[in-house]
C-alpha cells in the first residue's frame, strides 16, 4: 500500500454483470454504512451506432453500489426504447421547448449522456440527454422520482 493510499484509501472496482465495471472513489476503512461514490459507463445503441456512451454516477458502500440503485438502472436501460423513452416524450409533449429548431426531432438528435443519483440510497435520478452532433444545443434534463418521471427541463 503506498503512502496516497494509506492516507486517502483506495479505489474499488466492482464488476456488475449488465452494466459493467463501477469504481469508487477513494475508500478508507470498512465502514459499511458509510456512502461513497461510484462511477460507470454504459452505451446504448443508437441506430446501431456504439459511440454514444452513458456515464453512470450512483451510490453504495465500500464493497459496492447500492443494489436498488443498480437494479433501477439496469432496468431504465433494458426498457429504454420501449419504455422510458416513451414516457419522456408524453412528458416533452407537454412542454413548450419542442417549438425550438433543434428539439423538433430530440429522438434521434439526443441520447442518454448521464444518470446520476439524487439521494443517498433512493431511486431520484436526474438524467441528462445531450446532442449526438452540436455541442451548442441544449441539454434535456429529466427527474425520476421512486421510477417515474416527474420534471423535465432544459439547461
Amino acid at each position: 500500500m503506498g503512502l496516497i493510499s494509506y492516507i486517502f484509501g483506495s479505489k474499488k472496482v466492482f464488476n456488475h454483470p449488465y452494466l459493467g465495471e463501477f469504481v469508487s472513489q477513494r475508500i478508507k476503512g470498512n465502514n459499511t454504512s458509510k456512502t461513497y461514490y461510484w462511477i460507470g459507463k454504459t452505451n446504448l445503441y443508437y441506430n446501431d451506432s456504439a459511440d454514444c456512451v452513458t456515464s453512470i454516477f450512483i451510490n453504495g458502500n465500500n464493497t459496492s453500489p447500492y443494489p436498488n440503485q443498480l437494479n433501477f438502472i439496469s432496468d431504465l436501460l433494458k426498457n429504454w426504447k420501449n419504455d422510458y423513452l416513451l414516457k419522456i416524450e408524453n412528458k416533452i409533449s407537454n412542454q413548450d421547448f419542442l417549438k425550438k429548431q433543434e428539439l423538433k426531432n430530440w429522438k434521434n438528435e439526443f441520447f442518454l449522456a448521464a444518470i446520476y443519483t439524487n439521494n443517498d440510497k433512493g431511486l431520484d435520478f436526474e438524467l441528462n440527454l445531450e446532442s449526438k452532433q452540436n455541442q451548442e444545443y441544449p441539454t434535456i434534463s429529466i427527474a425520476v422520482k421512486n421510477g417515474s418521471i416527474s420534471k423535465v427541463e432544459l439547461y
